[in-house]
């Protein structure tokens, strides 16, 4: 138990969003800890940081965590990864889903679609920027994609506006109005960690050993399920 009126700064990645909004008050219950969270794409959140933000902890894909803690930015030995989470397409509510159950078709569906949108600076957005090029169709992609520079793909698709979204399963799981229809195939998929860190200069350091051991809890672990996410236990 942490003693009351304690206050922790938790940067967090936004595909943790709606978990964190339905863990955090049961974690403040049990710790009598005020948690206050600032949410943003990993990239985003790397580059604030690197600008001069801080708080006490961090929520991000792990390999952003390793890069901060090289830098002496996070504390060395307080990555926790614990969750694991996968790329996924989602279309209009209603609207007919195309086939991308290999990386034939997943391939095919990119070139016949209309419109498709994927994020700048999120993992999943990267990641898929990187996977067109691998797979030879970046040029014709991009012609008809809408990138956005932060926030949820699948909301422009819930507006009629594009035809596919490309997103972390959680993420497109924020989103009203969409039907998540497959992730990725094996193939073409890429798992990714979240991990939990602090920041080297934080005073908070057991009120972040609660959080680490709580999201190993089994609440977590069903919150996580919920939202599309494995636990990593």
């Amino acid at each position: 138990m942490t003693t009351p009126n304690q206050s922790l700064k938790l940067f967090s990645t936004i595909a943790m969003r709606n978990v964190l909004k339905e863990i955090i008050p049961e974690f403040e219950k049990r710790t009598d800890a005020h948690v206050t969270i600032e949410y943003g794409a990993t990239a985003q959140l790397s580059e604030r940081i690197r600008a001069g933000a801080r708080a006490d902890a961090i929520m991000a894909v792990s390999t952003s965590i390793d890069e901060l803690i090289k830098e002496n930015i996070l504390h060395s030995g307080s990555r926790l990864d614990f969750v694991s989470s996968d790329v996924a397409m989602a279309v209009k509510q209603g609207t007919p889903a195309p086939d991308i159950s290999t990386a034939e078709a997943f391939k095919a569906t990119l070139l016949s679609c209309r419109s498709i949108c994927f994020s700048k600076q999120g993992a999943s957005g990267m990641y898929f920027a990187s996977l067109l090029k691998k797979i030879g169709i970046e040029d014709e992609v991009r012609a008809k994609a809408l990138v956005l520079p932060e926030g949820l793909t699948g909301e422009p698709v819930a507006r009629g506006e594009i035809e596919l979204a490309v997103q972390q399963m959680s993420e497109l799981m924020q989103v009203s109005g969409i039907h998540i229809f497959a992730k990725l195939p094996p193939a073409v998929q890429q798992s990714t960690i979240f991990s939990l860190a602090s920041f080297t200069e934080t005073k908070q350091a057991k009120v972040i050993q609660s959080l680490a051991t709580f999201m190993h809890s089994p609440e977590v672990a069903a919150a996580l399920h919920s939202q599309g996410l494995d636990p990593l236990l």
